[in-house]
């Protein structure tokens, strides 16, 4: 696969920014090429490699499950029945991954920085992901969302911001959240004002 979101792409940006690093550690070493040689190569050397390999490997399972279903692999899921294992398994590794980044080499939080499919704060990246799609829906339509049960997508992003100006109200969206909201509603005044220049 080619592209920005191909592992070798991916594996060769993050090779080039470690190296920018002052500090170019040998266990980042093994875990850069480990990377370059692919998720499906060869243990180079047979260092103490299948560690580093299976986390090559992991991560390549991981950012294939995006590439294949465009979301990231769930770790829990309110049916468990329905989450199949190898999804859960991964959902699990990238929570390791976020839950031990202190011991993390600096060429895997790199590489972890440029994946598209992981989040070290996957709640926040949703929520971030939401407003966009506000953003974006109020530059279109000039309209906030709203409960629209032609449209699931627009019902949703309204259920969403329901949600979030519920919580804004009451004083339990986070501060920095809080702040953006308004942008929302200042943004589709504009928006009203200009329809009548």
């Amino acid at each position: 696969m080619t592209g920005t979101t191909s592992h070798e792409f991916l594996s060769a940006r993050a090779a080039a920014l470690w190296r920018l690093e002052d500090d170019l550690d040998p266990r980042s070493a093994s875990y850069a090429e480990a990377d370059q040689a692919g998720a499906g190569g060869d243990d180079p050397g047979g260092l103490r490699i299948s560690r580093v390999m299976n986390w090559v490997r992991a991560l390549g399972a991981y950012e294939d499950f995006w590439r294949e279903t465009g979301r990231t692999p769930r770790e829990n899921t309110r049916n468990r029945a329905s989450l199949p294992a190898a999804e859960r398994r991964l959902g699990e590794w990238a929570r390791y991954q976020r839950r031990f980044e202190d011991g993390l080499s600096r060429y895997q939080e790199i590489r972890l920085d440029i994946s598209p499919a992981f989040a070290w704060d996957p709640h926040h990246q949703s929520w971030q992901q939401n407003f966009d799609s506000c953003t974006r829906h109020v530059s279109a339509t000039g309209q906030l969302p709203y409960l629209n049960a032609a449209d699931p997508s627009e019902f949703a992003l309204a259920r969403w911001l329901g949600r979030q100006l519920r919580q804004l109200q009451t004083g339990t969206l986070l501060p920095d959240r809080a702040d953006k909201l308004p942008e929302l509603l200042t943004m589709k005044n504009r928006l009203i004002d200009t329809d009548w220049i």
